[in-house]
């Protein structure tokens, strides 16, 4: 294509969401292959839950710091750089799985693996911020995060690979989906528009100081933000290492059926995701209240999520326990794309560090969500369905109480200042730092 056809048929911003869905897929498929060859992975290097736990576990070891670093940088060197550079880290670990044959290689494989893979929510949605304006950021951001639609609708065919073939060529074809990536991303990727959105972003920003930074850090909004989008990622962290388990061994469907479920609950999920986004945008373009229109409308979505959560331990039917296993992972996942927003309203003359931040922090529960459900999972002995069901009810617990709190008590509307009334009017006129 030529720029021409970027200009006149396709708006740039349209072909930069679309690359970022894909890597989305990218990303969100190197996540969940692993509980995909959870089974083959533990047959072929001889693993114990607990042990294939801590596997789960190590991929977020360094994901949080590495995110927080990553995202910081991005802002300067530039959110394209900085995205090709992950994508070709993905590539090199993915190619790893040919030589892995033992327990600390495989760690360090996921080691590695989730280093580079820390920091890309955060620039992603830096990158969109420059592309499009405040009210339509949260459904651009929802239609790059649908791409975890894309990665379970390639369940089917990773799970195919990895037990027609070996959980090896997997991880390999994920590979070469990066390298791919990263090709076309270097011919056609933009760092930003010829006409930059007006926004604060576009500030020559001075050096920062701990003053801002733990003013941000340790306010409340920002806190109960980072709280329940944690509690979150532990449900994110559930999914990607041990639901594909859970539905083969509790829920008793075959490998092929699980891909195909998985597969139903991506596309659900998205939909599910891009609504309440779109929502959320339009009540924010209405009242141009955040509270209203990012803390309610998805406060109110995490709480019916936590419950639908918790009934898939209640529930008998097969059929029953996948719909309202695929409800509530709907309703939880409509906070990826809007508390990113919420961060960056609370710092958005630096928006790479505070999603960076926020995603960061909330990744926490990566480390310690897989440990945990291996650990109370072992601990049932052999009845190993009592154990995941208490997995799942520390999870939609956990979900439910930081939800209720986040959405009594945060308010990003109050974050006002002369320091940020300074900064705006400045906006259209100064370069992007």
């Amino acid at each position: 294509m030529s720029k021409g056809l970027y200009s006149e048929r396709i708006p740039m911003r349209w072909v930069i969401v679309v690359l970022l869905f894909f890597m989305y897929i990218i990303n969100y498929s190197d996540k969940a292959i692993l509980g995909y060859a959870a089974l083959p992975i533990i047959e072929d290097l001889g693993l114990s839950f607990v042990e294939f736990g801590m596997v789960g576990s190590s991929f977020y070891w360094l994901f949080s710091i590495a995110g927080i670093i990553g995202a910081m940088l991005s802002d300067k060197i530039g959110t394209k750089r900085m995205l090709t550079i992950m994508a070709i880290a993905w590539t090199i670990s993915q190619f790893g799985a040919f030589v892995i044959y033992s327990l600390p290689l495989l760690v360090f494989s996921r080691v590695f693996l989730g280093a580079f893979e820390g920091p890309f929510l955060a620039v992603a949605v830096s990158h969109i911020s420059k592309w499009f304006p405040p009210e339509k950021r949260a459904f651009a951001t929802s239609l790059v995060t649908s791409g975890s639609m894309g990665a379970k609708m390639m369940a089917p065919l990773l799970i195919f690979l990895i037990h027609s073939y070996s959980w090896r060529i997997g991880f390999g074809f994920l590979g070469m989906l990066s390298l791919v990536w990263v090709i076309l991303w270097i011919i056609i990727g933009r760092e930003k528009p010829k006409q930059p959105v007006e926004d604060v972003s576009q500030v020559k920003l001075p050096k920062l100081t701990w003053a801002e930074f733990s003013k941000l850090l340790f306010s409340v909004n920002f806190t109960l933000t980072t709280l329940v989008f944690f509690s979150a990622f532990w449900v994110l962290s559930w999914v990607f290492v041990w639901m594909p388990t859970y539905l083969t061994e509790i829920v008793q469907v075959s490998p092929m059926q699980m891909g195909y479920i998985v597969g139903g609950i991506g596309i659900f999920t998205s939909l599910g995701s891009i609504g309440v986004a779109m929502l959320s945008d339009r009540v924010l373009k209405k009242t141009k209240s955040h509270r209203k229109s990012r803390v309610v409308v998805v406060g109110i979505c995490l709480i019916l999520g936590s419950i639908a959560f918790f009934s898939t331990t209640i529930i008998t039917s097969t059929i029953g326990a996948v719909i309202v296993l695929g409800l509530g992972l709907m309703l939880v996942n409509t906070i990826f794309s809007i508390a990113p927003q919420i961060a960056n309203q609370l710092l958005p003359e630096r928006k790479g560090l505070a999603s960076g931040m926020l995603i960061g922090l909330a990744n926490l529960a990566g480390i310690i969500g897989p440990l945990a459900t291996g650990k109370v999972v072992q601990l049932a002995g052999d009845n190993v369905e009592l154990g995941f069901n208490y997995s799942v009810v520390l999870a939609a617990s956990l979900v439910l109480i930081f939800s209720v709190i986040f959405l009594i008590f945060t308010n990003p509307d109050k974050k006002t200042g002369k320091k940020e009334k300074s900064i705006t009017t400045t906006a259209s006129t100064a370069p992007i730092a």
